[in-house]
C-alpha cells in the first residue's frame, strides 16, 4: 500500500512533506528500509543509527502522537453531532 498507492498519491500533490511512521513492530523492519531508500531525511520513526531518518521518534509514545490528538478528535467532532439518533 505505501509503495504502490500511498507515495505515488503523496508525490503527485507535493513533494514538501515529511513522513511519520509508527513504529509497529510488523512495520518495523521493510517499512523504514522502503524509508530509507525513497524518502532519506523525510521521514521520522523509531530508527537506529544506521537509518536516514529526519529525527529519532520515541516507539509507541502516546504524548507525540499526533494523529491521536488531531484526528481522532476532528472525526468525533465530525461524526458525533448532535443530534445523535434515538434508535438505529
Amino acid at each position: 500500500m505505501l509503495e504502490n498507492w500511498l507515495m505515488p498519491q503523496l508525490n503527485e500533490d507535493s513533494n514538501d512533506y515529511i513522513f511519520q511512521q509508527d513504529g509497529s513492530l510488523a512495520h518495523y523492519k521493510d517499512v523504514r528500509g522502503y524509508l530509507n531508500r525513497n524518502l532519506p531525511q523525510r521521514w521520522i520513526g523509531r530508527t537506529g543509527k544506521e537509518h536516514d531518518a529526519l529525527t529519532q521518534w520515541p516507539p509507541r509514545y502516546p504524548d507525540l502522537t499526533q494523529c491521536d490528538f488531531f484526528f481522532w478528535g476532528f472525526v468525533k467532532d465530525t461524526v458525533f453531532v448532535p443530534p445523535l439518533p434515538t434508535n438505529l
